[in-house]
Parts: C-alpha cells; sequence; structure tokens
C-alpha cells in the first residue's frame, strides 16, 4: 500500500506542476481541502475547498513548478493515510506538506486533505 500512496503523492504532484486539471481530479477525494494555517506569514488559517482549489489552478495563482519529493514518513491504517513529505525546488519555496489520503467507496485512494506549509 505504501507504494501505491507515494504514486499518488507523486502523480499529484506532477500534474500540479503541469497545471493539468482533469489529472489532478483524479487524485482528489470530492471532499478535498487545504488547511493553510500561518500561510506565508499570515496570522490566520485558511480552508479552500476543491472547487477553489481547481479555481486557483486554472488562474495560474497556484501550481506550474516542479519539485523534487522527500518522503520524511507514512503511516497507514486501515482505509486513512498521513503522509509527512518535503517538496523542495530551485525555483520557489521549498513546501513541506501533511497529506491525508482515504480510501472512497471504490477503495482508490484519494488525497482529502493538504496541510502546507512553506519553508522561506
Amino acid at each position: 500500500m505504501e507504494k501505491e500512496i507515494k504514486n499518488i503523492v507523486l502523480n499529484l504532484e506532477n500534474a500540479t506542476s503541469e497545471r493539468n486539471i482533469s489529472k489532478i481530479k483524479e487524485y482528489l477525494h470530492k471532499d478535498y481541502r487545504v488547511v493553510a494555517n500561518r500561510f506565508k506569514g499570515s496570522k490566520t488559517t485558511t480552508i479552500i475547498t476543491k472547487k477553489m482549489y481547481l479555481e486557483m489552478m486554472k488562474g495560474n495563482k497556484i501550481g506550474g513548478t516542479s519539485y523534487q519529493t522527500e518522503f520524511k514518513k507514512i503511516s497507514i491504517t486501515e482505509h486513512t493515510a498521513i503522509v509527512d513529505v518535503l517538496f523542495k525546488s530551485d525555483k520557489s519555496s521549498n513546501m513541506h506538506k501533511y497529506l491525508i489520503l482515504i480510501q472512497d467507496e471504490n477503495n482508490n485512494w484519494k488525497v482529502v486533505s493538504d496541510i502546507p506549509i512553506v519553508i522561506e
């Protein structure tokens, strides 16, 4: 299962770097949310829905950066996984993320939550 989860994270990162909306949709759960807490110096928490995320991607406000991926830890309990991953880039800030994946009704792994932390 760990290999399958790694592949999903890598495929999602690749689709995000290409801003490939149809591919991104394959990996996101219908209830996907980004929880950005104190993102880039903010003092607040921002919740971004799947619809908002895809609109931001279409508008070139996010995505478009290729990262090297370093998996720190993957924890799996039955139908839920938490991935601690570091995305490194020479062109942009590094991004440390906690991704939560769940198996949907068809037992396919989907990212349901993304908690990004920008590393300047």
